[in-house]
């Protein structure tokens, strides 16, 4: 890769917006794509002929790219003093994500559980530093903690009898970590309390319960027209009261599961939600204030039929309304996986390297296409 003469690796750079040529006559089409580089200079690479910009941002940045390039609803990039390019309003609309909560306990008092949790077992006590001992393991004979994302076990559940006759697909997912929770949300326990910590992690288990179809439709939206700006994400959460309830049910297994005589020899306290959450009501209360991301977020630059206002981009995964721009993410899913998006958004890259290759190979009627894409930049 990097002895390409056609490629070129900026890192640190902040993507600011794409530029378009004069609609006159015919669609817009991308011209440069303005950034900042590392040092905080403004740089412009400019787009060969006919060349293209592939967006592959994600369902966060690639809409707000668009959004900063003129591209969206109008009204809203009016509101936020951006120069409309050109009109598509489900730019930013229809973001999915699957919620999750946890059911976490301690395994205070527990012989058996003493050091046995995989977070218990990659720092060195007292230190923030990785235990050689782990990474020894990892290094040598490929065992042990670091082998392991941290929730490789799990499985998908009906969560109710309701849920089995809504729809042949389970509304449940599961995710065992063999580690108890700092805080009830996940992600707020490795990013912000275990990274930093410098005492020993607890040992426990926890089984994240995820809504693995969920109803609740957002949208995410510039918080300004400064690209450094994160941008808003509204309403993609439990909006939903079919989620909401899906997540209580969840919850309900989940306790059956980690209540069964196998794991008592680990199983002390039931720290999240606690044994004083009983009814659906307290169970609701507590998804409602707790419920995080189980990372995976997609949709805000749909994939649709040219007669669907709300697709953002075709089947060849253009931008609907511009020209030299395609979207190559999990922004263009218009429907949320039951599971993990990782191999389906890998899925949609490749397709999208076989689009551009194929003007470059024979085609299906046995002739060559004259369509060959230019270099992205130059």
């Amino acid at each position: 890769v990097r002895g390409r003469s056609n490629l070129d690796v900026v890192t640190g750079a902040l993507a600011s917006r794409l530029e378009f040529s004069d609609a006159t006559g015919g669609e817009p089409r991308a011209t440069a794509l303005i950034y900042t580089d590392a040092d905080g200079v403004e740089r412009r690479a400019k787009l060969s002929t006919n060349g293209e910009a592939l967006l592959t941002l994600g369902a966060v940045g690639s809409p707000q790219l668009l959004m900063l390039s003129g591209i969206g609803p109008e009204e809203h990039l009016k509101e936020r003093g951006v120069e409309v390019v050109k009109h598509v309003p489900g730019v930013g609309a229809n973001l999915q994500d699957h919620p999750a909560v946890l059911v976490s306990f301690n395994s205070e008092g527990k012989a058996a559980a003493k050091g046995k949790s995989h977070s218990s077992q990659v720092k060195l006590a007292g230190s923030t530093k990785l235990n050689p001992v782990a990474l020894a393991k990892w290094l040598i004979r490929g065992v042990g903690p670091l082998t392991s994302p941290g929730c490789d076990h799990g499985g998908f559940i009906f969560s109710s009898p309701e849920a089995r006759a809504a729809s042949p697909l389970p509304d449940i997912q599961y995710r065992f970590l063999a580690s108890k929770t700092i805080s009830p949300d996940g992600m707020s326990t490795i990013a912000e309390k275990f990274v930093g910590q410098k005492e020993a992690h607890p040992d426990g288990f926890t089984l994240q319960t995820i809504c693995a179809r969920p109803h609740s439709r957002g949208q995410l939206r510039l918080q300004s027209n400064d690209p450094r700006d994160k941008p808003v994400m509204e309403g993609v959460y439990l909006e939903d009261e079919r989620d909401v309830q899906s997540l209580v049910n969840g919850i309900k297994r989940a306790r059956e599961i980690l209540a069964q005589e196998s794991l008592s020899p680990y199983r002390s306290e039931e720290e999240f939600p606690g044994a004083g959450a009983v009814s659906d009501a307290d169970l609701a209360d507590y998804c409602r204030s707790t419920v995080h991301s189980a990372n995976a977020l997609v949709g805000t630059c749909k994939m649709g039929a040219a007669g669907d206002a709300q697709a953002v981009v075709d089947s060849d995964l253009r931008v609907r309304g511009v020209a030299g721009v395609r979207v190559c993410d999990s922004s263009i899913m218009p429907k949320l996986p039951g599971g993990q998006t990782a191999s389906s958004t890998i899925a949609i890259a490749e397709k999208a390297a076989d689009i551009l290759e194929s003007g470059l190979t024979v085609s299906s009627m046995g002739s060559p296409s004259s369509s060959a894409p230019a270099p992205v930049a130059s």
